[in-house]
């Protein structure tokens, strides 16, 4: 079967693994990272050689050399060689450290309206040993940089970790890798503060999203941004302090870029709350920062009334 050089997933085809007792369609194959999944959550997922250990019983290092016998597909792609450089510098955590998801993570999943297409591509794992849904970040050029591992139970602190410890989260955007150039170009990029805001918006088609991870934008993420060039910059922060100070810090960043502002509807206050439809209204309306400022100003100045006059 020849593979278009522009096909990322081949139609979805019958699970291999032999204690799968049906003959629905729901495995996808990535050709491109290589990478497959299985959406009935027999525990086939991942890359290609660890999908062959789990069925053949073998070690990763034997299905690595099973699939270089019998196919041209690698398990990856050979990077070409280049002098040691310190912003070169990879994390050397591996995606085979993690497991599929078992069914506490789908259905935590499940609640946060996360759909299997997107764990496929995104690439959601599991921690069996901390108990936490395992998110992959990369940087713009899909290497690895460090994984979030995302708490399902509320028992669970802190919300987030990351692998390994002292990553520095903020020297990427979460999701640049997989932005879309022709919505950038068109539309700007869109800024939410975490990996599950990221996630959502591409679900809902705002491809041109990205994560800050964290409340602040920092320098480096600053300049990857105006690297992009976009048309201009739409923040979609939580409606709380945090969300206010991560766009005060956006504009203090950027402030030479065309900058708006997303205000939601009454009653919610996080990106990942909203349906496709109020995602896209609100990208729609987003205030000028101006005006954001303004309304800013004046609850600050109401608060401080009212302070005084208690």
């Amino acid at each position: 079967m020849r593979v278009d050089d522009q096909t990322t997933f081949l139609p979805l085809v019958v699970c291999p693994n032999p204690d799968h007792i049906t003959t629905k369609r729901h495995f996808q194959i990535n050709v491109k990272k290589p990478l497959v999944h299985c959406f009935a959550e027999c525990g086939i997922s991942g890359t290609f050689e660890s999908a062959i250990a789990q069925l053949e019983g073998i070690s990763h290092r034997s299905a690595r050399k099973l699939i270089l016998k019998h196919s041209r597909i690698g398990s990856a792609p050979i990077p070409k060689k280049r002098g040691k450089r310190k912003q070169d510098t990879v994390s050397q955590i591996s995606l085979d450290d993690f497991t599929f998801l078992p069914q506490v993570a789908t259905e935590y999943l499940t609640t946060r309206a996360i759909h299997d297409s997107s764990v496929a591509k995104w690439e959601i794992r599991w921690d069996s040993d901390e108990l936490r849904i395992v998110i992959p970040a990369y940087d713009a050029r899909h290497r690895l940089r460090f994984v979030i591992k995302r708490a399902v139970m509320t028992r669970q602190q802190p919300k987030y970790l990351y692998a390994p410890e002292g990553a520095q989260k903020t020297e990427i955007l979460f999701g640049l890798d997989k932005i879309n150039p022709g919505m950038l170009r068109s539309s700007g990029v869109v800024l939410v503060e975490g990996s599950i805001d990221t996630i959502r918006n591409h679900q809902h088609g705002i491809t041109n999203t990205v994560g800050v991870l964290g409340s602040r934008l920092s320098l480096t993420q600053a300049r990857l941004i105006s690297n992009l060039r976009p048309k201009r910059i739409i923040t979609m922060f939580d409606a709380d302090s945090s969300g206010i100070e991560a766009t005060i810090s956006v504009r203090r960043r950027l402030g030479s870029h065309p900058i708006a502002v997303c205000r939601y509807p009454t009653g919610k206050t996080d990106p990942a709350e909203l349906s496709q439809r109020e995602v896209e209204r609100v990208i729609d309306r987003a205030l000028p920062y101006a005006k954001f400022h303004q309304i800013v100003t004046r609850l600050i100045s109401s608060k401080e009334r009212e302070h005084v006059g208690s």
